[in-house]
């Protein structure tokens, strides 16, 4: 355009506001192409939360605008833009949280039996840290289990926990015609086939049981260590021969007198038990099933001196001037380890046997009552048994029959 038309449409372009300003045009192109853009997945997110400056630069965009003067005679104008505009902004992306994952668990005794408990106060952990949804029912019989099993996969759960050793012969056979569901399986025979959606753990914490039976061995003044425990099947045997094993380890003229209930869940028959090993000179008595507190106590308050071992849970806080230590399953790390697996996707069944090294299996003193009876050289050994077992110095021995004889 030469000087004088420049000079001639200054003044018409001064009297005539453009309806969109080029610039902003553009600007808004291109904040609608980044928004478009990241949702779309061409900007790859970074993690939740985290701010991520983005440039975008839009392509040329052509404004082209026609301009007529109002006076007479004026000439009609056609004036083209060309613009490249180019927007930087900052976004912080937070994606939904994952969905839930449901777990239903099936008791077959009360919850407040340490067996269960110790599940129970896993799975309330879960639910304030792993982001899952938790129901359970207890005191279902293993003549019933079949039902509530098939009425939790009817509602959809994926995770399923029969926490029972009785229940193991129909979560092995209804794995079969669900494998799209994990049954995790408390307690069960390690020498029989089981379905490849199947995990089978049990409480082995034998390691800190013959912890218990070590601090039993160094402590007693009768020589007469007891058990009061439910049924004789593997699962128990292995601790109460760990017990002994411990108790052995430390003091070869230990006696065992052990009594089993046949019962998971009988408070009242485990403390006539209890009563029964004291009044035959037993003077500490690992409880592995409840009800033994109330004997030991009895006794106390009648001058002898007898202690206990909580069992499964720490018991400590139950009975604080009868319970020495607690024999503890814990099971948050896995309950962790079969959420991680499943939300990954790469479910795989088994046998899960671990022990104190992983962090299930633990030793609780109970420090208050410590202090008061138990001396400091015998806290050291103890101190010094546990790094062994963590070391693998020493090998507790895992027997899953009981047979009286081996402890003559």
């Amino acid at each position: 355009m030469n000087l004088g038309l420049k000079r001639y449409f200054r003044p018409i372009f001064r009297g005539i506001a453009l309806p969109v300003r080029p610039t902003a045009l553009v600007i808004g192109v291109a904040i609608i192409a980044l928004v478009i853009g990241y949702v779309a997945g061409y900007v790859t997110p970074r993690p939740a939360g985290a701010p991520q400056t983005v440039t975008v630069t839009a392509p040329p965009t052509t404004v082209t605008q026609t301009v007529t003067a109002g006076a007479p005679g004026a000439k009609t104008v056609t004036v083209t833009h060309t613009v490249t505009q180019t927007v930087t902004s900052t976004v912080s992306i937070t994606p939904p949280p994952p969905k839930k994952l449901r777990i239903a668990v099936i008791y077959v005794t009360p919850i407040e039996e340490p067996w269960n408990m110790a599940l129970h106060q896993a799975m309330k952990w879960a639910e304030e840290n792993l982001n899952i949804e938790y129901t359970y029912v207890e005191k279902v019989h293993e003549a019933d289990v079949e039902r509530v099993i098939r009425q939790y996969v009817a509602e959809g759960y994926k995770v399923i926990f029969p926490h029972s050793w009785g229940y193991n012969e129909v979560t092995r056979r209804i794995a079969k015609e669900f494998p799209d569901v994990l049954f995790c399986q408390g307690s069960g025979p390690v020498n029989v086939e089981w379905p490849p959606n199947v995990i089978l753990y049990d409480y082995w914490i034998q390691d800190a049981a013959f912890v218990a039976g070590a601090v039993a061995g160094l402590l007693t003044k009768t020589n007469k260590i007891g058990v009061i425990a439910g049924y004789a099947v593997p699962d128990v045997n292995r601790l109460v021969n760990a017990f002994i094993a411990g108790a052995k380890h430390v003091n070869p003229k230990v006696e065992p007198v052990v009594t089993f209930i046949e019962s998971w869940f009988d408070p009242e028959k485990a403390k006539e038990a209890a009563k029964a090993q004291i009044d035959a000179g037993v003077d500490m008595i690992y409880a592995e099933r409840y009800g033994v507190f109330e004997a030991v106590k009895e006794a106390q308050e009648a001058g002898k001196k007898v202690y206990a071992f909580g069992n499964i849970v720490n018991q400590n806080d139950l009975a604080p001037n009868v319970v020495l230590g607690s024999v503890v399953w814990d099971l948050r790390p896995f309950v962790k380890y079969v959420v991680d697996m499943v939300r990954s996707g790469k479910v795989k069944g088994g046998i899960i046997s671990w022990g104190m090294k992983e962090g299930w299996a633990k030793f609780v003193w109970n420090d208050e009552l410590k202090s008061e009876v138990v001396p400091p050289d015998v806290a050291s050994k103890i101190d010094e048994i546990v790094s062994d077992i963590m070391s693998g110095k020493i090998k507790v021995p895992i027997y899953e029959e009981w047979k009286p004889e081996r402890w003559k």
